[in-house]
């Protein structure tokens, strides 16, 4: 199946969520009209390789019953608006804590080391990136101040590239709030095609464009990564090339796909689409972007992954070591959780995810004997985070900003690296896995 259930949830959440806060009026509601799966911008803005895929392929649903892809994708659709409507999804006060100080933010002496998105790419951005996916809904109440207050101490502490999308509800325009125009601040948002892929032309591209460069508040959209639904409508490429045409104009400072596979990334770099980066989900617990040979030819061809799920939303962390039983149903009260969740059944059995998670353990406690991390402290999500930075192509890895918890734990990730029999008693229990097989976004 093609499609993402994290983005068919986001994009679930647009059509059909009424999602409000009432301390800021902050509203999600239903637009009256809208195209591509997203909001029908009315206003105006600023001013071919060897390999082939057989068309007929066999996909499964939720349930496991053979179906066509239309038919996955409406399945996977109807169970996201299941699960973004469901009345658990409202968690009161989730962005409200805030244990993490300025001085405790001052007084870090880890910094976030920075990178260049490839090689052709004047764009620089530190190694951890802020996830605004959490702003789209899903994922507890919040208000604007709570989540500018949060922009702003994980900027403080280095993560100064925030990542949005066209989809994730009123993010643009929250991140727009935050950026005053400093260049250091720096948003990197997506284009997501969803609906009528056929019908999508220049125009729409440039209003749509527009449009977002007006949310954010900036003149050049530093990072514009594609997204493209259904391989179906061959118009993707395409698409990639208008959004070519807007970098040349000055609208779009860098061009990056998300989601894609290998063969589509391929037929996107041949037409001449020049990308730097490629967005993906990558962890310890899915693996498809290196099993299916992205990651080197990325490495090959200058194109930056940036990783998303890499905790799996605090999965991979303390708080599940020596679980008896995965989480169960009342427990799985965000997106994020819901959508990673499946992503361990996949894996497989949860006594091998256990063994997963005590094997990082293991690997913490030596961090910590050895002094090797800045503050003398280390747990599994830190070393689950390091062992997908130093994956071969990784540049970022983004995390998702819904406190200030967990910053200088984001920041200590920084501070060592694993070494080469740490790393490979990662690989050997990662090598036991079921799933999830084939390339990105195959299941």
């Amino acid at each position: 199946m093609r499609l993402s259930s994290a983005l068919y949830s986001l994009c679930a959440l647009t059509y059909v969520s009424s999602f409000t806060n009432n301390n800021n009026n902050l509203q999600l509601q239903t637009p009256s009209s809208f195209k591509t799966g997203l909001f029908s911008h009315q206003q105006k803005g600023n001013n071919k390789g060897d390999e082939k895929e057989k068309i007929t392929k066999t996909y499964y649903n939720y349930n496991n019953e053979i179906s066509t892809r239309r038919d996955a994708i409406l399945s996977t659709t109807a169970k996201a608006i299941s699960a973004v409507t469901a009345s658990n999804y409202l968690i009161p006060d989730a962005y409200a804590d805030t244990t993490t100080t300025a001085d405790d933010i001052a007084g870090a002496t880890t910094k976030i080391p920075t990178v260049q998105l490839g090689k052709s790419s004047s764009l620089i951005i530190p190694r951890t990136i802020q996830g605004q996916w959490q702003l789209s809904g899903g994922h507890g109440k919040y208000t604007i101040d709570s989540a500018l207050s949060n922009m702003e101490a994980h900027y403080k502490a280095g993560m100064t590239a925030l990542d949005t999308a066209d989809i994730y509800g009123n993010s643009e325009t929250i991140v727009g709030k935050f950026d005053k125009g400093d260049d250091v601040v720096t948003p990197l948002t997506k284009f997501c095609c969803f609906r009528f892929l056929d019908e999508i032309d220049r125009t729409e591209v440039r209003e749509r464009i527009n449009a977002q460069r007006q949310k954010l508040c900036v003149d050049k959209l530093p990072l514009v990564q594609f997204f493209w639904s259904n391989y179906d409508v061959k118009k993707y490429v395409d698409v990639a090339l208008y959004l070519t045409e807007l970098k040349e104009e000055g609208l779009i400072g860098e061009i990056g796909a998300t989601n894609f596979d290998l063969i589509r990334l391929k037929e996107l770099k041949e037409a001449g689409v020049p990308l730097v980066s490629h967005q993906v989900q990558l962890s310890a617990l899915d693996q498809r972007p290196v099993q299916s040979g992205m990651a080197d030819w990325c490495k090959e061809n200058d194109i930056s992954l940036l990783a998303f799920g890499t905790v799996c939303s605090g999965i991979l962390s303390d708080q599940y070591l020596n679980k008896k039983d995965p989480p169960t149903n009342d427990k799985l009260n965000t997106a994020s959780l819901r959508l990673y969740n499946k992503t361990v059944q996949r894996f497989g059995s949860w006594q091998l995810v256990q063994e997963l998670l005590s094997t990082m353990n293991d690997i913490a406690t030596q961090v910590k004997a050895d002094g090797r991390s800045s503050d003398g402290d280390c747990n599994v999500s830190n070393i689950a985070q390091r062992y997908v930075l130093d994956t071969k192509g990784v540049d970022s890895i983004i995390i998702g900003v819904r406190n200030q918890n967990h910053i200088l734990e984001n920041v200590r990730t920084h501070s060592f690296t694993l070494k080469e029999e740490e790393r490979e008693a990662i690989d050997n229990i990662v090598k036991k896995r079921k799933g999830p097989q084939g390339d990105v976004w195959d299941i």
